[in-house]
């Protein structure tokens, strides 16, 4: 049987950037593929190239050296198959939800009608669609993130990348956005690159956690995550979810963080 193409495959990646004291090197050898459908995370200490490897997969930045590929083709430049959600919804103010969801719609000149409905769907599907007229201020802070999704889902990505979307948030919300973003992902089937600070959000959410070490960022572990779906909040009360990110803080504690 053909093995299937990988949705994302970073191999052997550089990154080197020019500074005033002279280069830098942000990612170091690195290699990971995120299969088709999957909920990959990336774990990682701040300044380890997390943000360096988003840049790369969404195609705003060229690797120094080595391969990064979308379903077997290289990435030379953005992609209307990748689809992004920030650390802050960045939704324009004078702007109601669902024009919002539309925004990538206009900017890559796609059929705004058509997809008005699919925009009115997804909203639907995060219990937002009684919002659909409502402004950015009038929502709470979840509920904005939540528009972010579908903003970053409306023209229909293989890929969803995401910038540690609930980092924001209360602690209340965000577990309540875990839950949430599981139920997206299951239902829509996308394949997710998930960058946190966070072990619990991470073994949480994943199929599979890549942990990189510091600068120069380079995969030092990866952790598959055996927990049953669909996962809960008591499924972080439960002993496997306390081994699984004991043993995540373990790999942290070995590292060098300076």
């Amino acid at each position: 049987m053909k093995r299937a193409e990988a949705a994302l495959s970073i191999g052997g990646l550089d990154v080197v950037y020019a500074s005033s004291r002279g280069p830098v090197q942000a990612l170091q050898q690195l290699s990971f593929d995120v299969a088709p459908g999957a909920f990959v995370s990336v774990l990682g200490p701040s300044g380890c190239g997390k943000s360096t490897l988003l840049k790369l997969a969404s195609g705003l930045l060229k690797p120094t050296s080595g391969n990064i590929a979308l379903a077997g083709q290289p990435i030379d430049g953005p992609r209307r198959e990748v689809g992004i959600v920030f650390q802050q919804p960045t939704l324009l103010p004078w702007k109601t939800v669902l024009d919002n969801v539309l925004v990538p719609v206009r900017a890559m000149g796609g059929d705004v009608r058509a997809a008005r409905e699919r925009a009115l769907d997804l909203l639907k599907m995060v219990k937002l669609d009684q919002f659909a007229g409502h402004y950015p201020h009038e929502l709470s802070g979840g509920m904005q993130q939540r528009v972010g999704i579908v903003r970053a889902l409306v023209h229909d990505p293989s890929l969803l990348l995401m910038d540690e979307p609930f980092a924001a948030l209360d602690a209340m919300t965000r577990e309540s956005m875990m839950v949430e973003l599981q139920r997206i992902w299951s239902t829509t089937g996308k394949s997710v690159l998930f960058i946190t600070h966070s072990i619990p959000e991470a073994v949480f959410l994943s199929d599979r956690v890549v942990v990189l070490s510091p600068r120069p960022g380079r995969v030092v572990q990866t952790l598959e995550i055996d927990l049953p779906r669909p996962r809960s909040i008591q499924t972080m009360a439960s002993p496997r979810f306390a081994e699984l990110s004991n043993e995540l803080r373990e790999v942290f504690a070995r590292m060098d963080l300076g």
